[in-house]
């Protein structure tokens, strides 16, 4: 037996081979293979494993993992803007935002502005200058009635058209101030009274018409009962009617003087939102600076100066606005104001002394009315501009002298009893003793108002459009300074932005 293994060990050696036998051993029972591989990469696991952190930053990991998957973006959202590029890019954002708010909110209040002043311009203004037609109208109407009963014989044709022509423009005045308080009723609080006073003078004036008419009737066929018709006919328009005339002008007056004063006033608000537009580029390229050791950035300093500019054209614009419609504006508002009734005043002055002729009254109020009437038209003539014309202010002046003096002539002849000279001087259009009559005069002083109150009302015209022209193109060019300036300052940060990338 022990050969027999020689020789066999002989051969394999022999034979060029050499086998090595191992010892046996029992191998341990297999694992499946899902265990071996878990068992295998248990200590990456342990590598991935963080431990949990406690305080805030505990709170904000429970806050992610509460929302799942929107909780790992937002957290990796955070951790991006715990970057530089992430923080530039957040800042960038920030002071893009708020650019282009305040460029729109500039805009939005320019515009506006622009479209307030231009209702203004076209329903507030003439709504206002059609009360003040409507208000002189029924006075100047009342004036022309009343006159016509002193004169000698029956009314002539003249006087008889410009009474009808008077009312004719009351009526055009009272249509155009319902119309224009219905166009400007969202922007007037006082359209509904408005329009209800105007109703109120439209029933009134064909009762006035009527009483008139009649007067005039029971006048041509010698009836004394005229004057009694003829005086309640000027009680409902100087006690009634004209009351609310005078209200609903003093309204839409106001209407006028108030929004102009709302609109004029400097845009403290937006213009704020531009400055602090401007103090943003301002800190951004601060942090620029900090973050790159760069001190100029080419961008920034065109966006810079594009909101300067912007800002600047408001500045300039709100000046300008301001300028037109506080001094020019209350100027020729207040002579327009002293005019109107300083006119308004002469022609009830006119109308008493007309009844004093007719009721034979020598004593009452017709002298102080005269004398009050007086002063006040010469200090709305003082008020008047030097740029008005001093020709016409000077006839004026002469006029209401030449009144003062006939309206004492004929109060004297009134008290004397010489009563056919009284009217003489009270109703003839020719010269009485070398002198001018009251109507002369009075029709020469009432066309000298209406000259000037016509070239007052120009003047704030002309005020509330150079408002108009310093507002207008300031809503899109601010825009479009504003919105270059965003562009601006994106193309400034590119060249930064792109060394991260």
């Amino acid at each position: 037996m022990a050969r027999t293994e020689a020789a066999g060990q002989a051969r394999d050696n022999a034979g060029g081979g050499s086998r090595v036998r191992l010892p046996r051993f029992s191998p341990r029972k297999s694992r499946p293979q899902a265990d071996l591989q878990e068992h295998e990469d248990a200590w990456l696991d342990s590598l991935e494993d963080a431990p949990s952190r406690t305080g805030l930053q505990g709170l904000r990991d429970k806050f992610y993992e509460s929302l799942g998957g929107t909780g790992r973006w937002l957290e990796d959202a955070w951790n991006f803007l715990s970057t530089s590029l992430g923080r530039l890019l957040a800042l960038m954002i920030v002071l893009s935002v708020m650019l282009l708010a305040s460029g729109y909110a500039m805009s939005q209040s320019g515009q506006s502005r622009e479209n307030a002043l231009e209702t203004l311009l076209n329903a507030t203004e003439p709504t206002s200058n059609s009360a003040h037609t409507l208000y002189t109208s029924l006075s100047q109407a009342d004036t022309l009635a009343t006159t016509s009963f002193v004169q000698p014989g029956l009314q002539t044709a003249e006087s008889h058209r410009r009474y009808v022509a008077t009312i004719d423009e009351a009526v055009i005045a009272a249509d155009e101030v319902v119309r224009g308080s219905a166009l400007a009723g969202d922007h007037s609080e006082h359209a509904a009274e408005v329009q209800e006073l105007t109703r109120d003078i439209q029933r009134m004036l064909p009762q006035y018409t009527g009483l008139m008419e009649r007067a005039q009737a029971n006048q041509r066929v010698g009836n004394p009962l005229g004057v009694a018709y003829m005086t309640q006919a000027s009680t409902l328009m100087r006690e009634t009617m004209l009351t609310k005339a005078e209200r609903l002008l003093n309204i839409t007056r106001d209407q006028v003087d108030e929004e102009m004063r709302r609109l004029t006033l400097p845009q403290l608000v937006p213009l704020s939102g531009l400055l602090a537009g401007i103090a943003a580029l301002v800190f951004t390229q601060w942090v620029l600076w900090r973050m790159f050791r760069r001190r100029l950035n080419r961008g920034f300093l065109v966006s810079t100066a594009l909101m300067l500019a912007a800002a600047v054209w408001v500045i300039s614009a709100n000046s300008a606005s301001w300028l037109a419609g506080t001094r020019g504006f209350e100027a020729a508002s207040d002579q327009f104001e002293q005019l109107t009734s300083a006119r308004i005043t002469a022609q009830e002055t006119r109308t008493t002394e007309t009844l004093t002729l007719l009721t034979r009254r020598t004593g009452g109020r017709s002298g102080p009315e005269m004398g009050d009437t007086a002063n006040e038209v010469t200090g709305a003539l003082d008020a008047v501009t030097p740029t008005a014309d001093p020709e016409r202010v000077a006839t004026t002046r002469r006029a209401l002298t030449d009144w003062r003096v006939s309206h004492s002539r004929m109060m004297a002849a009134l008290q004397q009893g010489d009563y056919a000279r009284a009217v003489d001087i009270a109703a003839s259009q020719e010269l009485v003793d070398a002198s001018p009559s009251t109507a002369s005069s009075f029709q020469t002083l009432d066309k000298g108002l209406a000259e000037l109150i016509s070239q007052s009302r120009t003047d704030l015209r002309t005020h509330i459009t150079n408002s108009l022209k310093a507002s207008d193109s300031v809503a899109p060019g601010v825009m479009v300074l504003t919105v270059l300036a965003f562009l601006m300052a994106w193309l400034g940060v590119r060249p930064r932005i792109q060394e991260y990338l």
